[in-house]
């Protein structure tokens, strides 16, 4: 027997969407051929309501849920911050919990969320999950809205300038001298590692750099990732003169991995991260980071989900209001200096 997520798939829709076109929702504001795709979808699999289910998730449980890979990152404290604020002052509440490493698949995020816990979830994605399983895992009985995630067949996202926040760093680099420049990259599997990547090629070829394809090196999010690629990338009879990570805490990694190969932060090597948090002042040298505006972007994220419960749709947004901030400290300097 069909159920309503299958029907949702099937429309390439939200479960919410199918839900509301389906039950003749009057204050819902549906594309007319969103509309004519879920009756069809219904139609094509003999889709019958489940009236008790849906008289049991007419009662709200008054609670979102914010998934991140890691609750403990300091990277999401300004995310969750953003969240909390704007959930609060709506009188409804934040479940903050995590996906797991590796372990995090197609059914981690329901049962995580559990069976009428929450309203409504903001997803932050794990690095480990593919697009296909990102996908299955919000075929939830709940609206999902992925953060700084895009995902195709999924409506409902927000979005960080993460190709702006590269630019920033580069210019920041350029002024300073350097044109021998690396990247760290983020995970592959991540569309906004994806988007920083394409960020740093146009914004070297912008500045009329060369892009060296040896310096640079797919890791990861985290700490050790950026050390194994900091060293491979040291590791070359050739070598830049400063690298930018697409993360902070590969940033850290990235100074261990110099420290331990002998290279100077910053008067052999200067390195710029995207994404700024607490340790970044406490790193030895500091880090020189572009900061995000997490806080903004969470705020956004939490008045959609909420916005939606209440009848808008979702939507697919950028947050470039406020832009990214360069913030320099001591990782970074003219080369040699």
């Amino acid at each position: 027997m069909a159920r309503l997520r299958d029907v949702a798939a099937r429309a390439q829709v939200s479960v919410s969407v199918a839900s509301r076109v389906l039950n003749n929702d009057a204050e819902a504001r549906i594309n007319p051929q969103t509309r004519e795709r879920v009756l069809a979808a219904a139609a094509e699999l003999q889709y019958v309501p489940d009236h008790r289910a849906r008289a049991l998730r007419l009662s709200r449980a008054g609670a979102i849920a914010l998934i991140v890979p890691e609750v403990n990152n300091a990277i999401f404290s300004s995310l969750h911050q953003g969240v909390q604020g704007v959930v609060h002052a709506r009188n409804s509440s934040v479940f903050l919990a995590q996906l797991d490493g590796e372990s995090a698949d197609a059914h981690a995020l329901a049962g995580v969320v559990g069976n009428g816990r929450v309203d409504g979830v903001i997803l932050q994605r794990n690095e480990h999950l593919t697009d296909g399983d990102l996908l299955a895992a919000t075929r939830l009985d709940v609206p999902v809205v992925l953060f700084n995630t895009r995902l195709e067949g999924h409506l409902g996202s927000v979005a960080l300038d993460d190709r702006r926040a590269v630019a920033i760093a580069i210019s920041h680099l350029r002024e300073l001298g350097h044109e021998r420049i690396g990247f760290i990259a983020g995970a592959p599997r991540h569309d906004a590692a994806l988007r920083r990547l394409e960020g740093f090629r146009h914004a070297m070829t912008a500045a009329d750099l060369p892009v060296h394809e040896e310096w640079i090196v797919p890791a990861g999010w985290e700490a050790p990732a950026g050390a194994t690629a900091t060293t491979t990338v040291l590791s070359r009879p050739d070598r830049p003169t400063a690298l930018v990570t697409a993360s902070l805490n590969a940033a850290i990694g990235a100074l261990r991995a110099a420290h331990d190969a002998g290279v100077s932060v910053p008067s052999e090597l200067s390195i710029v991260t995207i994404q700024d948090a607490w340790m970044a002042q406490y790193t030895v040298p500091t880090l020189t980071a572009v900061a995000m505006p997490m806080l903004q972007a969470g705020a956004r994220a939490a008045t959609m989900l909420l916005d939606h419960l209440g009848g808008e749709p979702l939507s697919d947004e950028m947050v470039s209001d406020p832009a990214p901030e360069l913030i320099a400290r001591e990782s970074t300097a003219a080369p040699g200096a």
